[in-house]
């Protein structure tokens, strides 16, 4: 099925060919864009390109942290995994550091905060979860 003929629909055809993909009726609430964006959703995921057993599994989780504690979202923790990757690009350089056991690796350096890796990068005093955009500026730390 083609998104043209989604959009030639009437509604409540919509509404059915979603409960025939999602095995129940779709919340009143939902509209037709999300409708017609699920559906697609559902048509690719058919023809074997959907989310990996991997994707699937993080999504699950991070569903049931957002229902524990949806404000959890707009917070910033320590909590960065070994492995994950924080980019900036500061004065047209691009500067990559990786999160490890315990710290943090930059140019082969292990360093134990970000707050002394956007120093060593700006040469100036920040607050590294500020420079790496992991939380919000609001103060006059470092710019």
């Amino acid at each position: 099925m083609k998104n043209e003929n989604l959009t030639a629909m009437n509604l409540k055809d919509v509404r059915s060919l979603w409960a025939k993909y999602w095995g129940h009726p779709p919340p009143l609430y939902i509209g037709r864009k999300m409708l017609e964006d699920s559906i697609m959703h559902k048509i690719r995921e058919d023809n074997g390109e959907g989310l990996t057993r991997q994707q699937k599994q993080k999504l699950k989780e991070l569903i049931a942290a957002y229902k524990r504690d949806a404000a959890s979202f707009e917070r910033h923790t320590d909590d960065l995994k070994p492995g994950t990757k924080l980019v900036r690009t500061y004065k047209g350089q691009r500067h990559t550091v990786e999160i490890i056991s315990g710290g943090y690796l930059y140019n082969g350096i292990r360093y134990g905060s970000l707050s002394k890796i956007a120093n060593e990068i700006t040469g100036t005093r920040w607050n590294g979860w500020r420079f790496f955009g992991l939380k919000k500026s609001g103060g006059q730390d470092g710019g």
